[in-house]
């Protein structure tokens, strides 16, 4: 496992590698949601404004909230002060959703950018989610356990599965903790793994093992690195 890290690239690599993630990121973590826009259209909406005429809406708005979100975790996590709090993740998740919530509010799992208020399951899994009662707590002690900052490949694997297991929001849960996921790498200067769509399956039966899915997460960069090529 040869970790590539983010100083040995030159900050040309660097920003064309960051270019280049907010359309593959925003583009792969969507679709494995169940979006229907292709990276074609997701990089035409993000890079020209233009909309796919024949897809909804609300998907097409939190494409561009998640794009946005995603331009807050590069800039934040560039400086390594910044550690990762609660608000923070509720803003990213407020950030991801809001426009969609301003235009077409019927598609919009509410609260955004506050914790859910109702009790959730993972259908087909048999993990228990945190109880609504639970979840403010359970995210100050997970955070008190991981410092962003000061985070190896395998804490981030880690912080993911369990943060995944509190299920914080309404909606959002698994694009909220990869955003959370590229943020850690970028900040322990790590190449920010690119989970691609076509690996959905692999993701989520990893993401019940800690070493498959540093495993996974490691995979996942060399598909990131894989763009500056």
């Amino acid at each position: 496992m040869i970790m590539k890290k983010l100083n040995e690239l030159t900050l040309k690599q660097r920003e064309e590698l960051f270019r280049q993630l907010r359309i593959s990121i925003t583009h792969h973590s969507n679709a494995m949601e169940g979006t229907t826009l292709s990276f074609g259209e997701t990089k035409e909406l993000l890079e020209h404004g233009n909309t796919a005429g024949d897809k909804p809406l609300h998907e097409q708005l939190v494409i561009l909230g998640f794009a946005k979100a995603y331009d807050v975790i590069v800039r934040e996590a560039t400086n390594k002060e910044n550690i990762i709090d609660s608000s923070f993740i509720k803003d990213i998740h407020a950030i991801m959703f809001e426009d969609a919530l301003h235009v077409v509010p019927q598609f919009v799992s509410k609260p955004i950018g506050a914790y859910r208020l109702d009790e959730r399951y993972i259908k087909g899994v048999d993990i228990k989610l945190s109880a609504p009662n639970k979840i403010s707590n359970d995210i100050e002690n997970l955070l008190y356990r991981f410092n962003s900052n000061k985070m190896s490949l395998e804490n981030i694997a880690e912080f993911h599965i369990l943060f995944e297991r509190v299920h914080p929001f309404a909606d959002g849960n698994g694009r909220v903790g990869r955003l959370i996921m590229a943020f850690q790498a970028i900040q322990n200067n790590i190449v920010p793994p690119l989970i691609e769509n076509e690996h959905r399956s692999e993701y989520l039966t990893a993401i019940n093992n800690k070493d498959e899915l540093l495993k996974f997460i490691d995979e996942s960069i060399q598909n990131s690195m894989a763009l500056l090529d």
